[in-house]
């Protein structure tokens, strides 16, 4: 019989959404030392298709766990949004986004990870997964494992999620990115780049955006460009033809050097992203990150990964603590938590700005500048905005236009 090793917990994926639920578990039960184990595909520091943006959320995510951002990053302070309605250029005065390489950010945490006391074992794919009433078992290239818990952190593809979970892809949105050399008249003041996204794209059926990112390769500045669409399989009219992904990017940017399709270069990556509708936990095995789903409207996950990791490692805390229905809450706090309520408000946006009536929405999202300030923080989870009732925002928002009350 081959060799089986067990473990407390089996952590399936080591990006930010694995990784996160490992140094909160290990801060909160340090007796886990050794207990809990990662398995990797790959080997850090690994390439990771990606923009790799930390919004504000996420940077308090990391202050919570004594993580110093100590990677070589961009800190943008400029935001510029073009619609077919116009063009909004903000300046909020603080950082809007921390730009970062995920290869660079993710080995970073796996360091910490590391020296907090989880083992990560590299080179290593996830194969069948077996649950019991008492125990999972993953069988794996590198071996078998069993555990009393499962977190299928592994990606937007996740294995385990196929294993155990609805194989409905209709959930799936899909992204196209590539490096760019930042033209010199943005080198030379590269501290100053804004991020760019453009929306003009969703006239075209495109359910999404392009967007420009400025990041540092190398010590080098450049530009991480891309498109997104929510909805690849879907038209908005389905008269209509939908447009290639790749002719809309270099619409979107076309004074940057772009490469045609059949010149390369492109990577391309699948976003799962939040549907209320799909379960989280399937007996002792929760789903955590881009395997859960991530944020509909702009496909934002890295902060979705930390929030994720933070409510799975209370679980577990909880579960191995002897409350037996901790593992049910998790998923019930995926419903109906704070993070939950976030992620539902961004599907209702992204059936706004991207269905028929896009024009509209995007006309009423430029008339005021204080609720620009305010939709932006939120998103961002600045002060963790995001947090707040929707009675709570309109309160600050006509405070701030009626009285000029701060909105910070």
């Amino acid at each position: 019989m081959a060799h089986v090793q067990s473990c407390r917990v089996l952590i399936a994926g080591t990006g930010p959404a694995g990784l996160a639920t490992a140094l909160y578990l290990l801060r909160r039960r340090p007796d886990l030392k050794g207990q809990v184990i990662a398995l990797e595909r790959r080997r850090h520091p690994r390439p990771k298709v990606c923009a790799g943006g930390l919004i504000p959320k996420t940077m308090l995510a990391l202050a919570e766990l004594d993580l110093p951002l100590d990677v070589p990053a961009v800190s943008v302070r400029r935001g510029v949004a073009r619609t077919e309605v116009g063009t909004v250029d903000y300046r909020g005065g603080g950082v809007l986004c921390t730009v970062v390489r995920r290869d660079e950010f993710d080995a970073r945490l796996a360091r910490a990870a590391r020296q907090a006391g989880l083992e990560i074992i590299e080179d290593c794919r996830v194969g069948d997964v077996q649950t019991s009433a008492d125990a999972v078992m993953v069988h794996a290239t590198a071996g078998d494992f069993a555990a009393d818990v499962l977190v299928g952190a592994d990606g937007s593809g996740s294995r385990v999620r196929e294993a155990l979970f609805e194989r409905d892809r209709q959930w799936v949105g899909r992204a196209v990115m590539l490096d760019v050399s930042a033209p010199a008249a943005r080198a030379a003041d590269f501290a100053a780049t804004p991020y760019c996204f453009d929306f003009t794209c969703v006239s075209a059926g495109i359910r999404g955006y392009s967007w420009s990112f400025p990041c540092l390769i190398g010590g080098r500045p450049y530009l991480n460009v891309g498109i997104y669409d929510q909805c690849p399989r879907a038209a908005v009219d389905p008269a209509r033809a939908k447009a290639a992904l790749l002719d809309a990017l270099a619409q979107a940017f076309p004074d940057l050097p772009i490469p045609a399709p059949h010149q390369g270069g492109y990577k391309a990556f699948p976003i799962r992203w939040y549907a209320p509708q799909q379960s989280f936990v399937r007996g002792r095995v929760l789903l955590a990150g881009d395997a859960a789903g991530v944020d509909p409207l702009m496909g934002e996950g890295i902060s979705c990964a930390f929030e994720h990791g933070k409510l799975a490692a209370q679980a577990l805390d909880d579960f191995f603590g002897g409350k037996p229905d901790a593992l049910a809450a998790y998923d019930a706090v995926l419903h109906r938590g704070a993070a939950a309520r976030k992620l539902r408000r961004l599907g209702v946006a992204a059936r706004l700005f991207y269905g028929p009536r896009h024009r509209l929405y995007f006309r009423l999202a430029s008339l005021s500048r204080s609720a620009q300030r305010i939709g932006i923080d939120w998103y961002n989870g600045a002060d963790h905005l995001d947090e707040k009732s929707i009675p709570a925002l309109l309160t600050r928002w006509a405070k701030a236009v009626l009285f000029g009350f701060p909105m910070g």
